[in-house]
């Protein structure tokens, strides 16, 4: 598999060169440089579905790494490697959409169709401030960060954002018995030690 150490660059204009399918087929043989031209290639689009949905740059940047742990877990799973745009997309929406929703004290939405009506009355306002994607900082993915947190923070972490559809908090509080309502407050402290160990990286 790619080197899970590899940051994600600069955001670039999807470069020329070999078509989804073939580049999804080296990365499932472990070629870094295809992992490398995937990302490249896609990045910009996948950080501009939250920003046009009205999160931050840093929420932004969270659901862009997200969306592309996802791919990195997933990618033996990909059964149409050629439509790998659409996943992403679609991977971009839900991580979006479920962002929204827990700030609001939801949950994630059950079907595509749902998150879509519901996406479709969110703002398209926000700017993509080309200057500031430039200025963001490259980050390790995450998949090796999780691995050094606490058992109980990578389990909670990977239901929350790794599973498809993601688990709610009675379901994750159940998963490690806890209350459901410790959850939120867990969430947040193993994020902010997940952020602790990409900054020291």
């Amino acid at each position: 598999m790619p080197d899970t150490e590899r940051k994600l660059g600069p955001f670039s204009a999807a470069p020329l060169g070999k078509d989804d399918a073939v580049l999804v087929g080296l990365c499932r043989k472990g070629d870094e440089s295809a992992w490398s031209d995937l990302v490249d290639r896609y990045q910009r689009l996948v950080f501009a579905i939250p920003r046009r949905a009205g999160l931050s740059e840093a929420q932004a940047a969270d659901v862009l790494q997200e969306v592309f742990l996802t791919l990195f877990e997933k990618l033996d799973e990909i059964e149409r490697p050629e439509k790998i745009r659409s996943w992403l997309v679609t991977t971009a929406k839900f991580k979006t959409w479920g962002t929204v929703r827990r700030d609001k004290g939801l949950y994630s939405p059950e079907t595509e169709e749902e998150m879509e009506f519901e996406m479709a009355n969110l703002k398209d306002d926000s700017p993509l401030a080309e200057d500031a994607l430039v200025l963001l900082e490259e980050q390790h993915m995450i998949r090796t960060a999780l691995k050094k947190l606490s058992e109980k923070c990578q389990k909670i972490l990977r239901m929350i954002y790794l599973t498809e559809p993601a688990a709610s908090y009675a379901e994750v509080a159940d998963a490690i018995g806890v209350g459901a309502t410790s959850i939120s407050p867990l969430r947040s402290r193993c994020l902010k030690k997940l952020e602790r160990v990409l900054v020291a990286v």
